[in-house]
């Protein structure tokens, strides 16, 4: 038999990510583009398609080149990318709009509206309370109607980028079954779309794309594309997934019981199980579909969790990143905070965060921002650091709680953690503490590409079964134990965490009431 290869492509919020595998899972090498995120002004936070699109193409002519592959034995090639956000493109597949995420909040007055007439039927159909399709479609109507106007499908950033690699036109437009859950449009149980949804918003289902399978191959490499890439044309182009849910096939979660934790972006704790029980009651679950068809991923996440990380380096850790740079083996900013923050009890000396900077998304909480509570004149770097990551661990066990609720028959053994943030070990420690579960990192941090990649290798052939392929190529590399007392300990920094969020909302709700000093008034800016 041949070699053969796969092309797997990460669209990130940062950067594009282009990686090439082997039919064993190793990686053969890797290109990178940034993915710059315009934001000209507060509240307003844009993708370019056709940018993205030009990056991934620059990426796998160096991919290539760096792997030494002939174009010939790449088998196929698969995409996933940022799942909460949508843009328009016309007949012809060009975008009619920039691809906004939920860190554009301009259409949070629409979300705000969708969720308080229709909270509950969206929540029952879809899955979740976390709408993006539906208010930002209500949005381009109601503020941009010569754009709504031009745009004959709203699509995912995936799908964009697909549909002009394989020359779809607009009515060829498509979305995986991944993606269902951030519609606020869809009846997720059936895989399809909700007509009773979409009439209720006064949203025409015409403009949705044919909704397909993550492992379907939905075109083949146009000449012009392959001309643009090197590759062959004719190769196959696979759906794709979620960046989350393609990352949750890496990791093995595939099994009822199974739970992850991904500390990146959005750092979330998500569970596996063959039951599609929309949370009703507590509103913290929002239940991704699997690729794996007949499997849910119940998910609960912080906006931005890894953006605020990245936020606190950037802001109070500058005299650590001086010392970081002193003579010696390389160092991160981070790992003198380290140091520091080990050596600090549980607790952070009653110092608290509330680590919602862009809104609270589990429960649908959009005017929630950040806290800290209980400064006083002790408290140093490290204390508002390790405050930080106390934070995000006691609201992943609200969410943790809120799962076992629903599904009370589950038994989480282990919590498997992997991104950015799953190379920290205090971090984890911290976690496992307050989670009370132990903490098992893997030997691969960045999965979303080898999940596309076994996508890809499942789509033509080369993987029998989705569910057991990404055993082969994942290791578990170091356990963190959760320590009883710690944990004890740990209970009433959580509950208090949990009485905090309920009683800072008036104060959220009252500060989101005030205005902000403008220019004068001016009309929104065109997206």
């Amino acid at each position: 038999m041949k070699d053969q290869y796969f092309i797997g492509i990460d669209i990130g919020s940062s950067s594009v990510k282009s990686a090439i595998f082997d039919t064993q899972g190793n990686e053969l090498g890797e290109a990178r583009r940034n993915n710059p995120l315009s934001q000209p002004r507060a509240g307003v936070a844009e993708y370019n398609g056709p940018q993205i699109l030009k990056s991934i193409l620059s990426a796998i002519q160096d991919l290539l080149v760096q792997s030494n592959v002939p174009p010939k034995d790449v088998a196929a090639l698969c995409l996933d990318g940022m799942i909460s956000g949508t843009m328009g493109i016309d007949a012809a597949g060009e975008a009619t709009t920039p691809y906004t995420t939920t860190l554009d909040t301009r259409f949070t007055p629409h979300l705000d509206h969708v969720l308080e007439q229709f909270h509950d039927p969206i929540r029952e159909q879809t899955g979740s309370g976390q709408p993006t399709f539906a208010p930002k479609m209500l949005w381009l109507r109601d503020e941009f109607s010569d754009l709504y106007r031009k745009t004959a499908k709203f699509v995912t950033i995936t799908s964009y980028v697909s549909g002009k690699m394989a020359g779809l036109s607009g009515n060829e437009a498509f979305v995986d079954y991944t993606h269902l859950w951030a519609t606020g449009l869809s009846d997720t149980r059936h895989y399809r779309w909700s007509d009773d949804l979409c009439k209720a918003m006064d949203l025409p289902i015409e403009k949705l794309p044919r909704i397909v399978k993550s492992s379907e191959i939905i075109g083949k490499l146009s000449a012009d594309m392959a001309t643009s890439t090197g590759l062959l044309s004719g190769t196959p182009i696979v759906a794709g997934a979620g960046d989350q849910s393609v990352g949750y096939i890496a990791a093995g979660l595939t099994q009822p019981g199974r739970m992850v934790n991904v500390a990146g972006t959005y750092s979330n704790v998500a569970f596996c199980t063959n039951e599609f029980r929309p949370d009703l009651e507590h509103r913290m679950a929002e239940i991704f579909p699997s690729p794996i068809a007949g499997l849910w991923n119940p998910v609960s996440y912080v906006i931005g969790s890894g953006l605020t990380h990245r936020w606190f380096e950037e802001t109070f850790a500058v005299p650590d990143e001086v010392a970081a740079e002193k003579p010696g083996p390389p160092k991160s900013a981070f790992d003198d905070l380290d140091k520091r923050a080990s050596q600090l009890p549980p607790g952070s000396e009653k110092l608290v965060f509330i680590p919602h900077l862009g809104g609270r998304a589990c429960p649908n909480q959009t005017n929630f921002r950040g806290t800290w509570l209980g400064i006083t004149w002790t408290h140093r770097r490290e204390h508002f650091y390790r405050a930080l990551m106390e934070s995000i661990a006691y609201d992943h066990y609200l969410s943790y709680q809120s799962l076992q609720a629903s599904y009370p028959e589950a038994q989480v053994a282990e919590i498997m953690v992997y991104g950015g943030g799953a190379r920290n070990a205090l971090w984890n420690q911290i976690k496992a503490d307050v989670m009370g579960l132990p903490y098992v990192s893997l030997d691969r941090q960045d999965l979303s590409t080898l999940g596309d990649a076994i996508l890809a290798g499942y789509a033509v052939g080369v993987y029998d079964d989705l569910a057991t392929t990404a055993k082969r190529f994942i290791q578990q590399t170091e356990r963190f134990e959760p320590r009883p007392d710690v944990h004890r300990f740990y209970g009433q920094y959580t509950e208090y965490y949990r009485l905090l969020l309920e009683q800072v909302e008036p104060a959220y709700d009252n500060l989101a009431g005030l205005d902000n000093w403008d220019n004068g008034g001016a009309r929104e800016e065109r997206p």
